[in-house]
């Protein structure tokens, strides 16, 4: 069942969570691609400094963030590695989920780290290209080149572990605060301490 568009205008911790184990789907001109998610964090707007859209900031990267939502918002960092999005709420309250890693679907059901291609946010986006031309899409719309899932899988509050964001260390405060969600256990979520973003 593909998620509907109302989904994305709940609270944004909350969309955050329920969006582990959801599917998301990647359509190219030859075929279509699924991958679990395992991590996100959540981005809470004009009251968030690690956010694109805190104070209310509008650019021309971040006219998808002011979008209702559902919409995808994709940015390009360093120059080089794409980060993929998911908007939540509605115009007046630009907040969004980051995805961070993903398990492929049809993935070993053991890999080594060191051979784990979607576990970062930047590498997940290179492994199934997606770039800038992803940015605005409609989530919950089948026709688009990504929508999001829900196949039945189950997720307990108790699988959810909540940490600290990464790379966000000039928000101050807020570079603390427990944002980070991803699925105890899981392989292919990104470890600080080792692999890469």
């Amino acid at each position: 069942m593909i998620l509907p568009q109302d989904f994305y205008f709940e609270d944004t911790i909350t969309v955050a969570k329920s969006l582990l184990g959801k599917v998301l789907h990647i359509k190219t001109s030859h075929q279509e691609r699924k991958a679990r998610i395992v991590e996100v964090e959540a981005y809470l707007g004009v009251t968030d400094p690690a956010c694109h859209t805190f104070e209310n900031r509008k650019t021309n990267r971040t006219q998808s963030m002011y979008l209702q939502g559902g919409h995808s918002y994709v940015y390009l960092i360093y120059g080089m590695y794409h980060c993929l999005n998911f908007v939540t709420r509605s115009e007046e309250h630009p907040e969004a989920v980051l995805i961070r890693a993903v398990q492929p679907l049809d993935a070993e059901p053991n890999p080594k780290k060191k051979d784990i291609k979607t576990n970062g946010p930047g590498k997940l986006c290179r492994h199934y290209e997606i770039t800038r031309d992803h940015d605005g899409l409609r989530l919950w719309k089948k026709s688009s080149a990504l929508y999001v899932s829900d196949d039945g899988y189950k997720v307990s509050t108790k699988q959810i572990i909540s940490c600290p964001r990464i790379g966000v260390d000039y928000a101050g405060e807020a570079a603390q605060w427990p944002l980070r969600f991803y699925l105890k256990d899981n392989l292919w979520f990104f470890t600080v301490s080792g692999g890469k973003r």
